[in-house]
């Protein structure tokens, strides 16, 4: 009887120290360090364009404000700010469109996140859309930030520079 509940104990304790938890799935995720920040924005400033806008990264599906979101101009800055300066196709109809981004980053978990705004004013309505996405690669010449899980990824942002 002994050699039984023995048996499955050392068998709880095997499937509780395999099976998947939280951390398992944070581990499969980039972390990042302040000094990896730089990478981002040189210390200053760093412009970036955006490559694509995809609502599934998985299966490249665009967004519908794809076009809009791509032809502008994106800054980043060490302070959490992302300049934008729109381009020339707007993303609602009208000229009152408005455009704002901002980073933030959690040094102790190592993410980062990325959140978008874009709306319009008309007469004195706002009417905006926005969302936040993940930093999931970062290398010297490109950033991505998505939802979702890792190998599901949906809604992201492509940046790229020279």
């Amino acid at each position: 009887m002994n050699n039984f509940k023995l048996s499955i104990l050392s068998l709880l304790i095997l499937i509780i120290t395999t099976s998947c938890s939280s951390d398992d799935d944070n581990a499969s995720q980039e972390l990042y360090s302040t000094e990896d920040l730089s990478i981002m924005h040189n210390n200053s400033s760093k412009t970036w364009k955006l490559e694509a806008y995809f609502i599934d990264y998985n299966s490249k599906q665009k967004s519908e404000q794809n076009d809009c979101l791509v032809d502008d101009i994106y800054t980043f800055k060490p302070n959490g700010i992302i300049e934008i300066v729109a381009g020339l196709e707007n993303c609602y109809y009208g000229d009152n469109e408005i455009a704002e981004a901002e980073y933030r980053f959690y040094e102790d978990e190592g993410h980062l996140f990325a959140t978008m705004i874009r709306g319009e004013i008309t007469n004195n309505l706002v009417k905006s859309t926005s969302f936040s996405l993940q930093l999931i690669e970062l290398t010297e010449k490109r950033m991505v930030f998505a939802s979702g899980d890792k190998d599901n990824y949906k809604k992201s942002l492509i940046f790229i520079t020279e």
